[in-house]
Formats: structure tokens, C-alpha cells, sequence
């Protein structure tokens, strides 16, 4: 009978271990050792992160070294074992995996060796992977660079010696405003990876010119192709299923989801596997190791739907410009302005830190007597934050000694913003102030240089989107024992 999780499994996360079911260490003939890195979890953050989990076992070219569970404070709270649990009994594949780092870098070179032991579970499987590994190891990552980042900067010449290539799926395309997502998670870990010397192949989630690997998916379309298990594999993350996970893989049959679904790392997941894109009819593409597409004669039918394109990136020590002043406002009103990033106090859709440092605008001139009743923040692209709960949009925390007000929120888009703040007697007030592009800073990148230092992913087919559906349809399709 295999080990119960709720016995040994929680108290080797308590203890900080890696959980390993079956034998590791051995080296797979011909296969590709993968270390994966992923901002997992349950409930999900983003269901585009569990559709990566089942491309990662369903490319058989991957030996799989390990998984690190990215952002560690927020796994304590959402843990993403159960997918990857279902997609091991789905697929009867092993693999490690452990939490990772909970607190960004403090700066490029940080070590994180102060961190609880709890969370050192992931720089140590990337560690005693690359230790234990005959063969160089693959870095992919779908979440932020933290762990590699620290992993690096302990050890930096076994690294060197190990690491074959780093696939980094984060930040916009290359002299854009890096103010995405899995950036904001670790800035200083995110540039650290470029300066590192390691062999990179950067994937940036959005950009122009072909210089982003989104693409969308129809969800009944790619999920309804899958096996009964798969399907309810999805249906379990979906609906932030409590129930057994593994028991739940036979259970149903489910209503499927609906809808589209955006996507970001499969083509560096093919790239990665060493796999080739080939038209196979109208509208249907698969990914395939050459020698599968020879014998399925559609070797002269190969498809460059992206490339990776030579750059150089070299990253500067920008100072953060100071807050300006703010001036008590005149009796009645409140006065704001943005005043930096220096705590982590909300999440997007949690009143909880979730592990990223949040952009604070200080309010003068709050009423100390009124209780507060609501604060609304509304910003450029539709972007709005409320401090009650609604389901819908983000959230803000507030500090509030005296007259003063600090409002927490997630960065969203830089430009002119407003706060209301909304008392209990229905008395509002009002201010806008402004929020500059707080993206990563100092990072500069050369197209096709000299001397390149990396890849940058670029896609050059104008049905790109349209291909990588097909694909990863057609690769989950055929995803189980």
C-alpha cells in the first residue's frame, strides 16, 4: 500500500524535505533531466499552470529530476500537491518535490540561507539534483526565478557545470517595461538569472513584435480530446475541488469548462523536449521528436512556428527615484501619492501577503474619528482594487495611524490613479496620484549582437496561436499510463 501523504508527506513539508516517491538518481537513456519550477496550486492562482503540469508529463523525452513548488509562503496556505499527485497516478511517472523559497531576494546575490527550513526544500532538490545528476539538467521555470536565483548564487560553479539550459516563461519582451506578473514576484532574482552566465533561453510571457509565447486555448476543445481521468484531472482544479484527489481522477462523468484559456509555455516546453511542430492536415499540428515524425512521413512537413533569437542582456544598478512630498491637505480633503514598494500585506484576490511586494500609496487627511466602510482604487486599463471583498476585483489592505492612511495593493499598470475612500456614515473621499512602471529596472537587451549571452523566444509564424492549440490538443490527447 503506498504511504499515506497526510502522515508522511505533511511532516516532511513541515521538516522542510523534498517528498520522493520511487527511485531517483538514475539516469534515463536518452532522455532529457528536467528540473520544473511552478507557481502550482490548490485552489489554483491560474489554471494555466496545471495545463503546463500535464505538458511536462506528457512529453516522454523529460526525465523528470524534480518539482519545485514555487513562492513558498502562499504553498503553506495552497499547497499544489493534489495536481501534482494526480498527475503522477495519472501517468504511473515519479518525481520529487518540495516548497520553495517563501520571501523574495533581498538583493541579486542573496543566498536566502536565513529562511525557515520549511522552505529550503526547493534550492535543495535543484542542489542535490545537480550534485547527483551524470548528465547536465534543464531549468524550467513558470513562476518566479527565486529558487534557481538562490541556488545560483550558493553554489555557482556546480551550477555552471550542471545546468544545460534555463527556460525562464516571465516578463515582456526584450526593452519593454518588465512590469508582468511572475517579475513582480522577484525582480531581483528575475535580473540575477540574466547576469548569471548560465545558457539562457528567455521566454518572455508578453511583448511585440513576436517577442511573447501567449497564446489561447478552447478549453472544451483541448479538454474534452483528454481521457476520462485527465479530463476530471482538470475538472478537480477547476471547480478548487476539496475532495480527494486521487479518488476524484474516477469519479464523474463532470460538466467541462468553458471558455478560452490563455497559455504561455508550450513551445519552450517542445523547444526544451527537442521537439518539432509539423502540419499533419488543415488546422491540425503536432509536436513530435524527429525521428516519430520520419515515420509518420511528415518530415517534409515541419512547421517554424517560433525560433529563438540571439541576444545579449546586461542589467544595471538603477536607483529607485525617492517618494515625493506630501503636503497636508486643506480641512476636508485628503491628499495621495504613490510612495514605493516595501511590504507584502494583500494578494490580487486574497486579503493575505502572497509573497510579492506591494505598490503603497500614502493618503494625508483621512478622518481619524469615521470608521472606514470601504476603499476603492480604480487605475488605468480598468484596473480596480477594493478593500471589502466581492468576488471580482483585487484587494487592498490599509495601515492607518492617525490622519494618515497606507493603502497596499497589486501593481497593475502604471498611470494616473484614484482612491475613494467610503466611511460608515456614507461620506466618501477622493484623490488621484500616480503610479510610475514599477516593472524590473536596469535590464537592457541587444537583438542578434556580437556577442550573444542567450536566447530570446520569438514567434515567426503568424498562425502561431492558432498552431500551439492545436498541439497541445493533440499532446494531451494521448496523456495517461
Amino acid at each position: 500500500m503506498r504511504p499515506s501523504f497526510s502522515v508522511i508527506g505533511q511532516i516532511a513539508i513541515l521538516l522542510g524535505l523534498v517528498i520522493v516517491w520511487g527511485a531517483q538518481g538514475e539516469e534515463v537513456a536518452g532522455k532529457v533531466p528536467i528540473i520544473h519550477s511552478t507557481d502550482l496550486f490548490h485552489p489554483h492562482g491560474d489554471p494555466d499552470d496545471h495545463y503546463d503540469l500535464a505538458t511536462l508529463f506528457a512529453i516522454q523525452e523529460f526525465d523528470l529530476k524534480g518539482i519545485v513548488l514555487d513562492l513558498g509562503a502562499t504553498q503553506k496556505q495552497r499547497m499544489g500537491r493534489p495536481p501534482v499527485e494526480q498527475m503522477m497516478h495519472i501517468t504511473g511517472r515519479r518525481a520529487p518535490y518540495a516548497i520553495g523559497l517563501s520571501q523574495r531576494l533581498r538583493s541579486r546575490s542573496d543566498k536566502a540561507l536565513e529562511e525557515p527550513a520549511e522552505f529550503q526544500g526547493g534550492v535543495n532538490l535543484i542542489l542535490s539534483t545537480l550534485r547527483e545528476s551524470k548528465l547536465k539538467v534543464t531549468l524550467f521555470t513558470t513562476g518566479s526565478c527565486r529558487d534557481i536565483a538562490a541556488a545560483f548564487n550558493r553554489e555557482p560553479d556546480l551550477v555552471k557545470e550542471k545546468v544545460k539550459a534555463v527556460y525562464f516563461n516571465i516578463g515582456r519582451g526584450p526593452n519593454e517595461a518588465q512590469n508582468e506578473c511572475n517579475v513582480s514576484y522577484d525582480p531581483e532574482a528575475y535580473l540575477r538569472i540574466f547576469e548569471s552566465g548560465l545558457p539562457l533561453y528567455w521566454c518572455p510571457c508578453f511583448g511585440s513584435d513576436g517577442y511573447e509565447t501567449l497564446y489561447t486555448v478552447d478549453q472544451p476543445t483541448v479538454v474534452g480530446a483528454c481521457a476520462q481521468a485527465v479530463q476530471n484531472y482538470f475538472v478537480y482544479c477547476l471547480t478548487r475541488s476539496n475532495a480527494d484527489p486521487i479518488a476524484f481522477l474516477a469519479s464523474g462523468p463532470h460538466l467541462l469548462a468553458r471558455g478560452g484559456r490563455s497559455m504561455w509555455c508550450t513551445a519552450p516546453f517542445f523547444h526544451a523536449a527537442g521537439r518539432k511542430i509539423y502540419q499533419r492536415g488543415p488546422d491540425d499540428f503536432v509536436a513530435l521528436p524527429p525521428a516519430e515524425a520520419e515515420k509518420a512521413g511528415l518530415s517534409g512537413k515541419e512547421v517554424e512556428a517560433f525560433r529563438f533569437v540571439p541576444m545579449r542582456a546586461t542589467v544595471g544598478n538603477e536607483e529607485a527615484a525617492p517618494p515625493p512630498n506630501l503636503v497636508e491637505p486643506q480641512p476636508g480633503k485628503i491628499a495621495a501619492v504613490y510612495w514605493g514598494r516595501a511590504k507584502d500585506r494583500v494578494g490580487t484576490g486574497s486579503p493575505k501577503p502572497d509573497g510579492r511586494l506591494d505598490c503603497c500609496v500614502r493618503v494625508l487627511g483621512v478622518d481619524s474619528e469615521k470608521p472606514i466602510k470601504n476603499i476603492v482604487l480604480t487605475g488605468p486599463r480598468e484596473g480596480r482594487w477594493e478593500y471589502v471583498e466581492t468576488g471580482r476585483w483585487w484587494r487592498v489592505a490599509y495601515d492607518r495611524p492617525g490622519r494618515q492612511l497606507d493603502c497596499y495593493f497589486q501593481f497593475y499598470a502604471e498611470g494616473e490613479h484614484r482612491i475613494e475612500i467610503l466611511y460608515a456614515d456614507n461620506i466618501s473621499q477622493s484623490a488621484v496620484f500616480k503610479v510610475p512602471n514599477v516593472g524590473a529596472s536596469g535590464l537592457r537587451v541587444e537583438l542578434s549582437p556580437a556577442a550573444p549571452n542567450g536566447l530570446v523566444f520569438r514567434a515567426t509564424d503568424i498562425r502561431y496561436r492558432k498552431i500551439l492549440a492545436s498541439c497541445l490538443k493533440n499532446l494531451l490527447a494521448g496523456l495517461g499510463p
